[in-house]
């Protein structure tokens, strides 16, 4: 079960929709899929990917972009915090 505030589990509860990408782009007339290399972005869906992406196994470019750093020779980092740190303000108390 999800709610409003997933901190509080006496909050509204809620239903979570997702659909998948390819169903979603046949929405709009016109609309093409790109296959962007994993080199070119860094998810980040929880304070795990989160924490990873802030560490120095990313680099920012030039340009701005955000780069896994060539050292991990295309392998990201692989973290995994206590579910303590499922927030970001907690997973915030690791790091100065």
């Amino acid at each position: 079960d999800k709610t409003v505030d997933p901190r509080d589990k006496k909050s509204t509860k809620v239903i979570q929709l997702e659909t998948a990408m390819g169903a979603a782009i046949s929405c709009f007339q016109g609309a093409i899929a790109l296959k962007i290399p994993r080199t070119r972005f860094a998810p980040v869906k929880t304070t795990n990917d989160l924490l990873a992406l802030r560490s120095d196994a990313y680099v920012i470019t030039t340009d701005f972009r955000i780069e896994l750093a060539a050292s991990r020779k295309g392998v990201p980092p692989n973290v995994k915090l206590d579910g303590a740190y499922k927030f970001v303000d907690a997973m915030d108390t690791l790091t100065p």
